[in-house]
């Protein structure tokens, strides 16, 4: 397996034609997608722009529930915004989202070329370890916030490079990003839990500490959503695997 990383999407993604790319927005993005298709959404659209989101939206037949948020917030005239406590399944069961947000949309953009594409949060990292294994390549993007690179992406990107290395039957190779990554998670994890850095040991309040020290937890805080950040530390919580079904329009659906 070769892993390539981008730490952010203003990065450049290799010039190699890639099998996978793992999309990362842990704060929050990625992982309310994951949440929403786990709590029996039909489908999530994404879109990078909040008037492509509106245009959408007024063109399906049946009316979808506009999603996302710009600085953290939610958008005005918009359903729901970016927190996972927002996407129970009374609200999105069998219906059509369409979701737009600052970072974590702008990614996906830029990960498009991609042969498949899937949503990575902590929420279901191990299942989606479970679907990249295989891959020959696999690119991971970090949205990171407004072109800078963030902790809590770093450490997400970090804990998938050192689930494939672990399980990957053949040697993985990988890129400097991807190295770094992988020390970042390490080191970050072996401060904050003596018992050891393998993925059993990390614990959700460990994690939720080191999320909440990154630009995205900060900025989170600041607005009032710090039990989001528990919310997207819950390791393992979901077996759901957002997974690109349509490129033009982008659409994710459970697998």
């Amino acid at each position: 397996m070769q892993l390539f990383t981008t730490l952010s999407p203003t990065d450049l993604p290799p010039r190699e034609s890639i099998d996978v790319a793992v999309v990362i927005d842990v704060l929050r993005a990625t992982s309310v997608v994951t949440t929403a298709l786990a709590a029996g959404a039909n489908e999530v659209i994404t879109c990078r722009q909040v008037e492509d989101a509106r245009t959408h939206a007024a063109s399906l037949s049946t009316q979808p529930l506009l999603c996302g948020e710009r600085g953290c917030r939610l958008i005005d005239g918009f359903d729901l915004g970016n927190s996972p406590a927002e996407y129970t399944s009374q609200q999105v069961v069998g219906r059509t989202l369409i979701l737009t947000t600052t970072n974590g949309t702008r990614a996906i953009v830029v990960a498009q070329s991609a042969r498949t594409m899937v949503l990575a949060s902590f929420l279901n990292l191990s299942v989606v370890v479970d679907a990249i294994i295989d891959a020959n390549s696999v690119l991971l993007v970090c949205a990171g916030t407004e072109g800078r690179v963030t902790g809590e992406d770093t450490l997400l990107a970090g804990a998938i490079v050192d689930q494939c290395v672990r399980r990957s039957i053949a040697d993985c190779s990988m890129c400097d990003a991807s190295a770094i990554a992988l020390h970042w998670w390490r080191s970050s994890i072996a401060k904050t839990n003596r018992s050891g850095t393998s993925l059993s040991d990390v614990t959700t309040s460990a994690l939720s500490s080191l999320l909440a020290d990154s630009i995205g937890g900060r900025n989170l805080i600041r607005v009032g959503y710090r039990e989001d950040i528990d919310r997207c530390a819950a390791i393992d919580s979901l077996t759901c695997v957002p997974r690109r079904v349509s490129r033009t329009p982008t659409v994710f659906a459970a697998s």
